[in-house]
Parts: structure tokens; C-alpha cells; sequence
């Protein structure tokens, strides 16, 4: 989870928590549990690119397994939780989570809260929080719509239709993978798409070209790309040799070609 939004780790500390009270003879103590400079970086993570990575150190008493669980803001769910064993006081713990759920799916977007927990207790404490993003948005740098010739569904020679979004940009302006995933294409179109890239997403069951680029792609068919890894740079070849440097952008669904330009719009946002 290579160019990527720059981020900041983001730091807990604070009210950890303190020893609870004694309890009967009779039944087990609550075990204390104070956490020593908790750490949840990058404060914004992108699926399938850098992975979220959680590290803190217990001080004595130290249960010697902990659960570290990642949680949706929104619906309270846990999407996975990962066992920590072996845990000793002020040893530095350090556990990283890829976006992929406990079912093996992709964790939605959203902002999520991580938490270290004793298991079997109701002991538990607040670690950090982080947004996550299942896609970047592919140019880096200067960048602008094409206009009304480059919208999806405009009409071109031979009845065509126009089957991507163009995203106008400066030749050699660099060009990252909206979305971690396979690729299922790299080669050289000379009619059409010139130097291109097909990508097929990583549990999202969508496929992702990028064509026009201006050399020979960074990355080859069969091999495993991260989101937000360098595949190549905006360019002018195949077709687009006669209108200038850009981005042609088809994303499919489903095998079903529908219109970049929201979704494209979207991850422009926070990229």
C-alpha cells in the first residue's frame, strides 16, 4: 500500500488506563494494561499500498497475549483482528494490517479505530485512528479534464463510441496504479491506445486501463502492482498522437464498461 499523498503518523497518548480494583479471592483480577507511546501510522491509508502499521509497549504487568483489533467507525464492526503473543513488559510491539478483512474481503472506505485488548476481560485501550481509501487517483501532478471531446460516450470516427474519460496533463507527468492489483496488459497499440496498462483490481472485481502513455510501461503482464505505484507517464502515443498529452482512463465493472468520471473526481479528492 511509488508516490503517495504524504502523510503523518498519528500519535495517542494520555489517560491509558490504571489498575483495577482488587477483586475476591474467588475470581481472577482484572489485569491492568498501560500502553506506552502508542503509534498508528499513516494517519491516511490506501488499499493494497503502504500498510497501516500499529506499534506500542506494555508496561508491567504484561499479558502475555493481546488481541489488536481494527474497527469501523461507522458500524462499530470489527474488520480484523490480529493476535499479539509473547508480549513482554516494555518490548516494543509492532503488528501491520494490509485492508484486508478477517473473511478475506476489502475493507470498505472509512475511518477506522484500533484498539489493544486483553482477551477475556473487558480490558481494552484506545491505540489510534486512521481513514482508509481503496483507491488513488492516478496522475501525479497538474492535471485537468479534457472537456466535452474526452467524456465518456462521445462520439468518434467510424461510429465509435468513446469508451474512457482523457485527463489532460503534461508529458512525462507520472502515473501510479489507482488500485492494487494484476496486470493483465502491457503493451504497445499503435492504432488506438499506444503504450498501455490494464490492471485487474485486487478484490474489487473491477479492471483498470490506462493508455497513451508516452514510453514503454514500468510494469509487465502477470506481475503484482501496489496502489499508487509508478506504472509509467502520461503521454502522447497510438491515437493521441494528434491531440496532445493525456490520460485515457476505462474502468470496467463486472466486464461492464461504465464512466470514469465521478469515480475519477472522487479520488481526486483526497489523493
Amino acid at each position: 500500500m511509488l508516490a503517495r499523498p504524504a502523510v503523518a503518523a498519528l500519535a495517542i497518548t494520555g489517560a491509558l488506563g490504571a489498575p483495577a480494583a482488587a477483586a475476591p479471592s474467588t475470581t481472577a483480577a482484572t489485569p491492568a494494561l498501560t500502553l506506552e507511546a502508542p503509534r498508528v501510522a499513516p494517519s491516511t491509508a490506501f488499499f493494497g499500498g503502504e500498510p497501516v502499521a500499529v506499534s506500542f509497549a506494555v508496561t508491567a504487568p504484561a499479558p502475555p497475549l493481546l488481541h489488536v483489533e481494527v474497527t469501523s467507525d461507522r458500524t462499530g464492526r470489527i474488520a480484523r483482528r490480529m493476535v499479539v503473543a509473547d508480549v513482554l513488559p516494555g518490548m516494543r510491539r509492532r503488528v501491520t494490517w494490509d485492508g484486508v478483512t478477517g473473511d478475506g474481503r476489502a475493507a470498505a472506505d472509512g475511518r477506522y479505530r484500533v484498539r489493544v485488548v486483553v482477551p477475556g476481560t473487558t480490558v481494552r485501550r484506545r491505540l489510534g485512528m486512521f481513514v482508509l481509501r481503496g483507491r488513488t487517483f492516478p496522475i501525479r501532478g497538474r492535471h485537468a479534464d479534457r472537456g466535452a471531446i474526452g467524456q465518456f460516450g462521445a462520439g468518434r470516427n467510424g461510429g465509435r463510441t468513446h469508451e474512457g474519460f482523457d485527463v489532460n496533463a503534461p508529458c512525462g507527468t507520472p502515473l501510479v496504479a489507482a488500485r492494487a492489483g494484476r496486470v493483465v496488459r502491457s503493451r504497445f497499440d499503435p492504432v488506438l491506445y499506444g503504450h498501455e496498462v490494464v490492471v485487474r483490481g485486487l478484490l474489487d472485481g473491477r479492471t483498470y486501463r490506462y493508455a497513451h502513455l508516452r514510453d514503454r510501461p514500468l510494469v509487465r503482464r502477470g506481475e503484482r502492482v501496489r496502489t499508487g505505484q509508478r506504472i509509467g507517464s502520461v503521454g502522447d502515443t497510438g491515437n493521441a498522437r494528434t491531440t496532445g498529452c493525456h490520460l485515457h482512463f476505462e474502468l470496467r465493472v463486472g466486464g461492464r464498461l461504465v464512466d470514469p468520471r465521478p469515480h475519477l473526481h472522487a479520488w481526486d479528492r483526497w489523493s
